[in-house]
């Protein structure tokens, strides 16, 4: 295995663990972990036409008080990809070929419609970098409207992209610790 890959596996356990605490409020490390694959075995029953139950996207719940989090929402994990970052949606050239993360984005949004969820949530984390955790700006404003100070803390960033049907998609980032500390 490659020192790479090592890295990304090692970063999804720690923060599967870390999503655990956060949903448990420090109770339990383990209800969420990483799914098969990284959900390889999804993708591949997908295009067949099939199903996977909770094994959509990194993070599968594998404890049921964790579920409710996974049908609201599918979580990508990134790690590395150092000499990519989200500015580079906002000043590539129009004709420019798909940026790294516009393909994480797609990716996020399509094992969320593969899982039948709710919304995406994309964390990013570049080496010697705090975590990004990436959503649609509809999920920010739901959170909010639920009480969530999201919305008001800092750094927040938002961005308009274009999928790969043309469509306007608006996503909202902040830094993965203020997310789990205001939601």
């Amino acid at each position: 295995m490659g020192k790479g890959h090592g890295k990304g596996s090692s970063f999804e356990r720690e923060l599967c663990k870390q999503l655990s605490l956060w949903w448990s409020y420090g109770s339990t490390n383990d209800i969420f972990w990483r799914t098969a694959g990284s959900g390889a075995m999804a993708k591949n029953r997908s295009k067949k036409g099939g199903q996977a139950f909770g094994q959509y996207g990194d993070v599968q719940a594998t404890n049921p008080t964790g579920q409710k989090l996974i049908d609201i929402c599918s979580i990508e994990i990134k790690r590395g990809y150092n000499k990519d970052c989200f500015a580079h949606i906002l000043d590539k050239k129009y004709h420019t070929a798909q940026q790294a993360y516009e393909k994480f984005i797609q990716q996020a949004t399509e094992d969320a419609s593969n899982a039948n969820a709710r919304t995406w949530l994309l964390i990013a984390k570049r080496d010697r970098r705090q975590a990004l955790v990436f959503m649609p700006n509809k999920f920010r404003k739901a959170l909010s409207e639920q009480g969530s100070t999201i919305s008001t803390s800092f750094p927040v960033f938002y961005f308009s992209m274009k999928n790969e049907k043309d469509k306007i998609q608006k996503v909202f980032g902040t830094t993965l610790d203020k997310f789990l500390t205001t939601v």
